[in-house]
């Protein structure tokens, strides 16, 4: 198979050879070849980036080849000549244009790597234990892929939380990414879960390092987070935060199937049941916005929870027509 000369970094040149490497994994291809392929997209962002547009380029020229023209046109078009290939290519430039960041992350991912992908739905928890013996606990509505590689072993946190008790190897540091947040721990214990606009990490075993800047590097001087303690990271940034007893027992409590309160907003604690409820709880009245409450209750208890809430405050909760339950004030 032809590799691209060395120093050939022009953006055509990648998107040419992008283009060349998806149309050969389309037909008979070796594991040589196939893995030679991976390299390469693995090499350089870019080549990840290019790759990604190309494959889905030719995934919606696929679907849009297999679409035949309505039956009023056909007839017309029957002895037009075939429309050129540059018109296809207009067609799928928005969805490329739309897909292809996160496509460049997942190509990266998907195709230089043997990945196993493990998810739990709403409502349930699950626990999976990776092939170095280190077990991850993923909470509701949670994703990850897992990469084992001989010089390390990678995990992507997709969506939702997770807690890692990770097996000690020196040799094979244990990397974790989650939305703008990397991570890394060699035999530890922590926390991470993806909020709407921020990852949170809670550590409850040895150290954890936090790359800064949104960068891939994990350097010496990397934040390090201990033991006890906590950081909250957004587009790189990364705030450490010192963690009492109640609070880093609370932030792990859902390990035990529990939510617990401890002067949460109304808002703030209807969002932990909603995560776990087909039918979302909704605050219908913003002067119910600063009403704090406390608790424990079962990840399943949510009527409880508003059953202790109408007996507490001047609180009265409508089911609606779709399931879901609207709060509001008394009358």
């Amino acid at each position: 198979m032809t590799e691209p000369p060395a120093g050939l970094d022009s953006r055509q040149a990648i998107d040419d050879q992008a283009s060349a490497f998806v149309a050969r994994l389309q037909g008979e291809i070796d594991e040589t070849g196939r893995q030679a392929i991976y390299a390469w997209v693995a090499a350089d962002p870019r080549h990840a980036v290019a790759f990604a547009r190309m494959e889905a380029a030719w995934e919606a020229g696929a679907r849009l080849r297999a679409c035949p023209p309505p039956i009023e046109d056909q007839a017309a078009n029957q002895d037009a000549p075939a429309p050129p290939l540059v018109s296809r290519r207009a067609l799928v430039g928005g969805f490329v244009a739309a897909t292809v960041v996160a496509g460049a992350a997942t190509a990266t991912w998907r195709y230089t790597r043997d990945v196993e992908l493990y998810r739990t739905r709403l409502g349930e928890r699950r626990v999976v234990t990776l092939s170095d013996g280190s077990r991850v606990h993923l909470n509701t509505a949670s994703t990850i892929e897992v990469a084992m590689e001989k010089r390390r072993r990678r995990i992507h946190l997709v969506k939702g939380e997770a807690l890692f008790e990770v097996a000690h190897d020196a040799t094979r540091p244990f990397l974790v990414d989650a939305g703008s947040a990397r991570l890394r721990a060699v035999g530890t214990a922590f926390n991470v879960r993806i909020r709407d606009t921020l990852v949170e990490l809670t550590v409850t075993e040895g150290v954890v390092a936090v790359a800064q800047d949104g960068g891939h590097a994990l350097e010496r001087a990397a934040p390090r987070i201990a033991a006890g303690d906590g950081a909250v990271i957004r587009s790189g940034a990364v705030a450490p935060t010192v963690l009492n007893p109640d609070l880093l027992r609370q932030r792990t409590a859902w390990q035990d199937g529990v939510i617990e309160l401890d002067g949460e907003t109304l808002p703030q604690a209807v969002e932990e049941f909603n995560r776990y409820r087909d039918h979302p709880i909704i605050v219908g009245d913003p002067r119910l916005a600063n009403l704090r409450v406390g608790g424990r209750f079962e990840v399943d208890e949510a009527d409880k929870f508003i059953t202790a809430l109408e007996g507490s405050f001047p609180v009265s909760a409508i089911t609606t027509a779709d399931g879901s339950i609207l709060l509001v004030v008394r009358s």
